[in-house]
């Protein structure tokens, strides 16, 4: 809960406790992951009480900031963040939103901190061979147990071929069946089997690379009846009606080609 997909930065803080109790209420046995990032330490803190207090499983926090931070400034924050919490962490680096991008170096040395538990990197399109070759450095740099997770999701194929532990997805939070086949197929082995179902995704992976997987999530869930129009925190607006018909002809490709989960609620 509260990634970018879920506009964590665009919540109150009395917005972000209700997410996570949601949450954790409806999602029963399934661990919860709750986004804690803030610009401020002082709030980041606020919101890893609120969501330990709510059962979060585990928190996830990027450096976010107005002012551009240091690898200093961006160290102090998760020295300061894994002294306070009790549950594990996951870093994100995500510099598309935040405009920090981690070195290998740093990385290594913030999950030399306690509780550091995963560090989602960001999408690499110079193909398998330059993804395999960035798992396999920073790897060798981690503590052993801390794993490597991909986000983007039109690489994440490519990324669990290339030796990532996990996926962090921005589409398994709207439609989970097809990624779970994804990350099962990459669980077995079976890197022909997992490009295989990312591809039947292509159709949604091409709108995400042009418009942002954001907003188009959002006309997804719009699409499959799960929310309401407009859902998306003003400034932020949806798509424009020509890509929204963009994305309905891509989920009636994917339906046709057999993605599960695409049918609309009732």
């Amino acid at each position: 809960m509260l990634g970018s997909t879920g506009s964590y930065a665009y919540l109150t803080r009395d917005e972000r406790r209700r997410v996570v109790q949601l949450a954790v209420q409806e999602a029963g046995d399934v661990p919860v992951l709750a986004g804690v990032g803030a610009t401020r330490t002082r709030d980041v803190l606020r919101h890893i009480d609120d969501a330990q207090q709510a059962g979060a499983a585990a928190l996830l926090l990027a450096p976010v900031s107005y002012q551009p931070l240091s690898d200093e400034e961006v160290y102090a924050l998760f020295e300061d963040v894994t002294a306070a919490v009790s549950v594990p962490v996951v870093v994100y680096d995500n510099p598309g939103t935040t405009h920090f991008t981690f070195s290998d170096d740093l990385h290594a040395r913030i999950a030399q901190l306690p509780a550091i538990a995963s560090i989602k990197i960001p999408p690499d399109h110079d193909g398998p061979d330059a993804l395999r070759e960035r798992v396999d450095n920073l790897r060798s740099q981690l503590p052993a147990g801390v794993t490597i997770g991909i986000s983007g999701d039109d690489v994440a194929a490519e990324g669990l071929n290339a030796g990532c532990d996990t996926w962090y997805s921005v589409l398994a939070g709207t439609v989970p069946d097809p990624c779970r086949a994804i990350v099962d197929a990459a669980g077995a082995g079976d890197a022909a089997r997992t490009a295989e179902l990312s591809n039947r995704l292509m159709p949604l992976w091409n709108l995400f690379f042009d418009h942002g997987s954001y907003r188009v999530t959002s006309a997804v869930a719009e699409e499959l009846g799960l929310v309401a129009h407009p859902n998306l925190p003003r400034p932020v607006c949806g798509l424009d009606p020509t890509t929204r018909h963009q994305v309905r002809d891509a989920i009636a490709t994917m339906r046709a080609n057999g993605v599960p989960g695409l049918d609309p609620v009732r």
